[in-house]
């Protein structure tokens, strides 16, 4: 499998990074989208008709759409012929840039009303399709290809910020498609009628055109849509991951589930997966949709991880943006392999291969001692994945939780794991409370004592080496000394292997 497919760091802690306050209005934003050929084979652009309902008198207003998001950069560029009319008629307009953030995180176009407005407000716009070179990455630009597009909607939607909870519709003008084009969103099939915050229609995927679609039945709480033909067999692949997210629930204690939702597109030189709020997209090579030809499915499992691992609320002292997805990568990376050891999803080998994987890539990365402060400085800046400063959550994350799991197994003498102190912990959450980086450490404190404290520190925060214990990956891999080249220099570490004459079935116990 592909290792370029990991999941972006940070993504899950920019989903609340919206671009301000301003329009303090209860209402509603109804949106008509509609993509547009113009005679071409693919899509040129996205027209956008939005109409803002405001309840009370005039008021400010601020509109917004990212410039750079998570290293995807201009977005806003793409915004073509806005233009915004209330009662009175044509509103001036000002834009206004954020200033840049040097770590490719969000940062924000703004176009604010010269006047006070009345509702109801109707901002029209053209968004225009990507066209430069497509890379690996986080999967939030918005491509035109195969007869439709794919897009996440902070890449689409330009938006009022921070608009209270309000009726929110979007419906999508699909005529000018090949015949029998559909749409899907994070939100289910077809147009979207919600309560919430506009950001929720930022903060979703979205695909139309002449989609596949998997289901495992009408009232199933996974689904799934793809756009072009992958080298894999889309059908079976997904298949796979419905049988992956019902185990999934089953080990996580998930309560009633509102549905989850697999996104694939197709996509020359694309790569990678990301999550947001109950669904992700992946970018994937196109081919023949070979069923001999296995998909990306720890990319799947990972992904779907998300929906249950989530992330820490915000306190005092917490390490920084990028530092802070220690949790919610490192322990998804930690437990996409172990979990997928544990259901047999996939075979022994494979999970000492990604095993090597994560070791190699902490080894090798010029990064690794970073703090966590440094990181967030230095976000996606170097690159992602690979030997990026951003990469070093994933692994030196999943490295904390796997020596952490080692150290209570020996503590409780075999009688305790990780999962017995991450579980009850995230049932915390699942019951409304806000559960947080200090609440875990405690955790951890009260686990195996005050020197859990101190590792969370020296390793995490301050970005001291991380030497695993020789059983930290369970009884089937032995620890031996290893050379790594990080950048030109030689560093000290090791590498697990596969002890000779165990059986699977003892690995997978672990």
């Amino acid at each position: 499998m592909p290792r370029n497919f990991r999941r972006i760091a940070g993504i899950t802690a920019l989903t609340s990074l919206f671009c301000g306050t301003a329009l303090a209005q209860d209402g509603s934003l109804s949106v008509i989208a509609k993509p547009v050929r113009s005679g071409a084979p693919e899509v040129q652009y996205i027209t956008v008709d939005e109409r803002i309902g405001l309840t009370a008198g005039s008021t400010a207003l601020d509109l917004c759409i990212p410039i750079v998001y998570a290293g995807r950069k201009g977005i806003a560029d793409r915004v073509q012929d806005l233009a915004v009319r209330d009662a009175a008629g044509a509103v001036p307009m000002r834009m206004e840039d954020d200033t840049a953030n040097p770590g490719g995180f969000p940062f924000y176009r703004h176009w604010r009303a010269e006047r006070a407005v009345s509702g109801p407000v109707t901002v029209t716009y053209r968004m225009m399709s990507f066209t430069g070179t497509v890379t690996p990455g986080p999967q939030f630009d918005f491509y035109s290809h195969d007869g439709g597009v794919s897009t996440g909607g902070m890449a689409l939607f330009v938006l009022p910020q921070n608009m209270p909870d309000a009726a929110l519709a979007v419906h999508w003008d699909l005529r000018d498609l090949p015949k029998g084009a559909v749409v899907a969103s994070t939100y289910g099939a077809g147009d979207i009628a919600l309560r919430g915050s506009p950001e929720r229609l930022a903060q979703a995927y979205y695909e139309a055109g002449p989609l596949g679609h998997y289901e495992p039945s009408p009232d199933s709480v996974f689904r799934a849509y793809w756009l072009g033909k992958p080298a894999f067999d889309p059908t079976k692949e997904m298949v796979w991951a419905a049988k992956a997210y019902t185990a999934m629930r089953g080990f996580w204690r998930s309560p009633a589930d509102t549905g989850y939702t697999a996104f694939i597109r197709a996509i020359p030189n694309t790569g990678g997966g990301t999550g947001i709020e109950n669904s992700f997209m992946a970018g994937v090579a196109p081919g023949n949709e070979n069923p001999g030809k296995p998909g990306p499915r720890m990319v799947l499992f990972h992904e779907m991880g998300h929906r249950f691992v989530g992330q820490l609320a915000g306190g005092p002292g917490d390490v920084p943006l990028v530092g802070g997805t220690w949790f919610a990568e490192g322990l998804n990376v930690h437990y996409t392999r172990l979990l997928m050891l544990r259901f047999d999803l996939w075979p022994v080998d494979d999970y000492v291969e990604d095993v090597d994987h994560s070791v190699s890539a902490f080894y090798s990365n010029p990064y690794r001692l970073a703090s966590a402060e440094e990181l967030s400085r230095i976000g996606f800046s170097a690159g992602v994945g690979g030997a990026s400063a951003q990469n070093v959550a994933y692994t030196r994350g999943s490295l904390f939780f796997a020596d952490l799991d080692a150290r209570i197994r020996a503590a409780s003498v075999g009688k305790r794991t990780l999962d017995d102190v991450i579980l009850p912990f995230l049932a915390r959450r699942q019951a409304g409370e806000a559960v947080t980086q200090k609440d875990l450490v405690d955790a951890f404190v009260a686990e195996i004592g005050p020197q859990a404290r101190e590792r969370f520190e020296a390793v995490i925060v301050r970005g001291e080496n991380v030497d695993p214990a020789p059983d930290a990956f369970g009884p089937c891999l032995e620890r031996k000394p290893k050379v790594y080249d990080a950048g030109g220099q030689a560093v000290n570490g090791y590498e697990w292997v596969r002890k000779p004459g165990l059986p699977d079935a003892q690995c997978r116990a672990w």
